[in-house]
């Protein structure tokens, strides 16, 4: 990639990527048959004509949403107690109207995941239409730049619903055969120190009609990968929510010379989560087990805080705080008497 193409954001750059493919046509920029009904088309054609391309960017922040259902719910008696952030769907997991709560956030953040597929939806069936190519595959290809809320789980889980929605007599358009995830929002660490972004292909049922269409994802990725002066990595995680989405900010943003005490605790126990075989009445005892210990520091007549012997402690409760919020463990439910 040229040092002019990393000027442009994610979009204008993967489109001057696409036309550089073998074989691409830019449908816009086609001779086509007159339109009387003015119906949009799709993108792009590639592989000779035998793939229909639609391209869609997310670009609206919707995480107030997720702070507005939590807002309805924070009140409640079972909402769990507990430090810092934590997955949204674990704190749900402890409610139980949970799975329903869930599935609505779900649908609600992926609303404009939902007018993508419709569109695209249209958009590729009129361009098969037009373009007499009944048998090319319809792929839409979902860019995300910026939006962290939107990660390719959420994406993901919300287009493969759709792919698999019955369809009514109302809507003539075909249902599409692929979608790619293309994302630049979110990594999954770094391979040999570049960010790993995630290039995600979900499969419609249709997709066996295709079956040379692996091979050809596979070369474009490829290809995409080099025109950002990255390489294509394959990983082995079949389920998306097996695999741990952090956003680009926080993996590109280099490690402080100095940071405070906590932060340092906190990334000893990331890199060693040993609490993580327990289970979560035994991580819950563990806590207690270590207010126990810490309590005679802050009490009158204890002690007091010395810091050879109350920092271990400090750290212990620390990498105890980190388990509990990935867990989003509620904390109201600690035994009282402590334990080990």
């Amino acid at each position: 990639m040229s040092s002019t193409d990393k000027q442009f954001g994610l979009e204008a750059r993967f489109g001057r990527f696409v036309e550089s493919l073998p074989n691409a046509e830019v449908i816009d920029r086609l001779e086509l048959p007159s339109n009387p009904t003015r119906r949009r088309k799709a993108d792009y054609l590639l592989g000779g004509r035998s793939v229909i391309v639609e391209l869609k960017t997310l670009s609206d922040d919707v995480s107030h949403k997720v702070e507005a259902m939590a807002d309805r719910h924070r009140e409640r008696d079972d909402w769990p107690l507990f430090y810092g952030t934590a997955d949204v769907s674990k704190v749900l997991a402890h409610l139980p109207d949970g799975e329903a709560i869930y599935g609505k956030l779900v649908n609600a953040l992926g609303r404009s995941v939902e007018d993508a597929v419709r569109s695209a939806e249209e958009q590729i069936t009129h361009t098969r239409e037009v373009l007499g190519l009944p048998d090319a595959a319809g792929v839409l290809v979902i860019l995300n730049q910026a939006v962290e809320i939107l990660d390719p789980y959420v994406v993901g889980h919300r287009a493969a619903q759709l792919l698999r929605r019955p369809r009514t007599g109302n809507n003539a358009s075909e249902k599409l055969n692929f979608v790619w995830l293309l994302f630049e929002s979110h990594a999954m660490g770094k391979v040999a120190g570049i960010p790993a972004v995630p290039a995600l292909l979900i499969r419609a049922d249709g997709a066996s009609r295709f079956p040379w269409f692996d091979a050809f994802h596979k070369d474009v990725v490829r290809r995409w990968a080099e025109w950002n002066g990255g390489i294509a990595f394959e990983g082995d995680a079949h389920d998306p929510s097996k695999i741990h989405f952090s956003p680009m900010r926080d993996v590109r943003e280099p490690a402080p010379t100095r940071i405070p005490r906590h932060e340092l605790w906190r990334r000893r126990y990331r890199a060693n989560p040993y609490l993580r075989a327990l289970s979560d009445e035994g991580v819950l005892a563990r806590g207690a087990d270590i207010v126990r210990r810490l309590m005679p520091h802050f009490i009158k007549g204890g002690p007091g805080y010395v810091p050879e012997a109350a920092n271990p402690l400090m750290e212990e409760f620390t990498h105890f705080q980190e388990e509990a919020s990935f867990r989003a463990l509620d904390l109201r439910d600690m035994p009282m008497h402590g334990g080990t």
